[in-house]
Order: C-alpha cells, then structure tokens, then sequence
C-alpha cells in the first residue's frame, strides 16, 4: 500500500471584531464563518486592545461606537505599536469622520448598512501582503517595473513624470484601501504639503489619461468623495 503525505492546509486568517451591536455581531459571524474566516468577538474596546497585544490576528474589523472607548482613540492607541489592518464599520457616514479615520490609520471605512460583498472585497484587500512583501506591480493592462521605473499599458510604454510615478505607486502600495489627501500628500510631497488637495487633483487627472481605458469613467483609479482615492485591482 502506497503511503501518502498528508497535505497541509493553510491556517484560516483570523478576523477580531469589535462591535457591540448583537445584531451586526451574529450577521458578520455567520457571513464571515461560511467565508473560511476565524473570527473573535468583542464587544469594548479595551478588552479588545488587550487581545490584540497577547494574540495574533490578521484583521481588525472595529465599529467606532464602542461602549468605553471611541474608536478614533482606539485606533490612535493601536496604531502606536501594531501595523494589523484596520476596517472600520460604523453608522458614521460624513465625509470628516472617514477622512480622520483614515488619517488615524484605518484601511479602509465602511458605512451601515453595507452589503456582504462590499466587505468581503474590503476584506480581501486588506489581506493583500504589504509591508515588507512583493508589492502589486500592475492593474488592468497596466505594468510597472519598479526597478527600471518604466511603465506600459498594452505593452506599450507610457511616460510618466516623477510625481505622477510616485503617486501612482504609492495607490499600488495600498491598493484596494482608500487613501486620504493628507496620506497621498504626505508620502508623495512631504508633510508640510497637507491641505492641498488641488496638487493631487492635477495628477490624478494626467495618470488616468494616461492608464485609463476611459478617463472620464475610471475602472481603477478612483474618487472616494470627499476622502480621497483608492486603486482597485
């Protein structure tokens, strides 16, 4: 009888959740599980806090209206000594609250009530390897050699300044997150460039004509309203 290796499966990524919402708690467990994800619940912010020093976790899903703590100053605390990324779920929907979200560290934001296909694709982006690892290098029919810093659509080769080759690869490094002005400007200009969101605008408009099947209706290079932009895949 032929012996036979047995073939290891990988780990499921685990998914922490604070949310104090019962309702929203017993949705996303259920829609999360069927998904192959391991997901922990908690219901305060610090107890959460506390799990995420002592235990390892892919993906903090965080609704900011937690019982004892808000979630801004969660994610401020957090982001002082972890990188884990950070979806935020939360009723909040004006422009200001997922802009300092962002700002504070946050991957991504989804606004009540969202559909599971949005956040499973959300998930999925902040799941991508980062930090450290290969970077996407491309989207659509659009590749980038990052070593010879050329660029080519349909394998042709397309010409870019060195601001738009920045910025362009800073939405790769992030890609599928949104990204603010401020974290655009920040990592392309410097910091003492915040507040000036027509400097990416101008960019913005040039990479698309240039990337762009259609500048007009981008398929990759969006606008998040009010926010910022994010590079989808």
């Amino acid at each position: 009888m032929k012996s036979t290796t047995p073939t290891l499966m990988p780990a499921p990524n685990r998914v922490l959740l604070l949310e104090d919402d019962a309702g929203m708690q017993s949705f996303l467990q259920a829609l999360l599980q069927s998904q192959g994800y391991q997901l922990e619940i908690c219901a305060e912010g610090l107890s959460g806090l506390e799990l995420l020093a002592h235990q390892h976790f892919d993906v903090l899903l965080l609704d900011l209206g937690l019982p004892d703590i808000d979630g801004i100053e969660l994610l401020r605390q957090l982001r002082q000594w972890s990188e884990v990324p950070v979806i935020v779920i939360s009723a909040r929907g004006k422009e200001q609250d997922k802009v300092t979200a962002l700002d504070c560290g946050a991957n991504d934001y989804v606004t009540k009530p969202f559909s599971a296909g949005e956040l499973l694709a959300r998930l999925r982006a902040a799941l991508r390897p980062r930090h450290g690892h290969t970077p996407v290098l491309g989207f659509g029919t659009v590749r980038i050699d990052p070593v010879q810093r050329l660029v080519h659509k349909d394998d042709v080769a397309v010409h870019l300044t060195k601001t738009e080759y920045e910025m362009l690869l800073c939405l790769l490094r992030h890609a599928g997150s949104a990204l603010t002005h401020n974290q655009i400007l920040t990592q392309v200009w410097g910091a003492t460039y915040q507040d000036r969101p027509e400097y990416i605008r101008v960019h913005m408009a040039q990479l698309r004509q240039k990337l762009e099947d259609n500048p007009a209706a981008p398929q990759h290079l969006k606008t998040e309203a009010g926010v910022g932009y994010r590079l989808c895949l």
